[in-house]
């Protein structure tokens, strides 16, 4: 079976990949850890959006995390857990509509990556780390709303790589329209 991508669409994908990385231990610092990935979200959907746009095929989004979830197997299983099944969900999502040639596949699949990992991340993290993780999960309508924040945060980022792929491919044409 051959694959979809290139070496360079390999290298691509690693590059969006620490993109992510680097700027989650920026915003990690600022932020409050429930809230962490509604703050980061904008920045992760724009190097989301990139790489999906780049690498055009289903499995895309699981060529830029699955990766790192496998790095962060020995430090974490219970992370590795919750970037695999939001990977799986996002990639299961977007399986029946195509591929991510299209910005609206791109922004669905931004949108259940984002919502999905806040329900995800926040349940496993109340169910394994307990303290105020689980005091959310006594109240499922602020993990709704923490999920529907990442969710509009993660559009939000897709947005903003839409516009600036688009400015990067008319070079010196400025785009007010954001």
């Amino acid at each position: 079976m051959k694959s979809p991508w290139q070496l360079r669409d390999y290298g691509f994908a690693a590059l969006m990949t620490f993109g992510m990385v680097a700027s989650v231990f920026v915003i990690g610092k600022l932020v409050p850890p429930f809230l962490e990935l509604v703050a980061w979200a904008p920045i992760g959907g724009i190097f989301l959006n990139w790489g999906m746009a780049r690498l055009k095929h289903r499995g895309s989004v699981a060529l830029m995390i699955l990766p790192l979830a496998l790095l962060l197997m020995p430090i974490s299983p219970a992370i590795t857990l919750y970037l695999v099944l939001t990977t799986l969900l996002t990639e299961a999502v977007v399986f029946f509509r195509g591929n991510y040639r299209s910005s609206r596949n791109r922004l669905l699949a931004t949108v259940v990556f984002f919502v999905s990992a806040a329900v995800i991340g926040l349940v496993s993290a109340g169910l394994m780390l307990g303290g105020q993780f689980a005091e959310l999960l006594t109240q499922p309508w602020q993990i709704g709303g923490l999920a529907i924040a990442a969710g509009m945060a993660g559009a939000f980022g897709w947005r903003l790589g839409e516009w600036m792929m688009r400015q990067l491919r008319h070079p010196g044409k400025r785009d007010a329209n954001l």
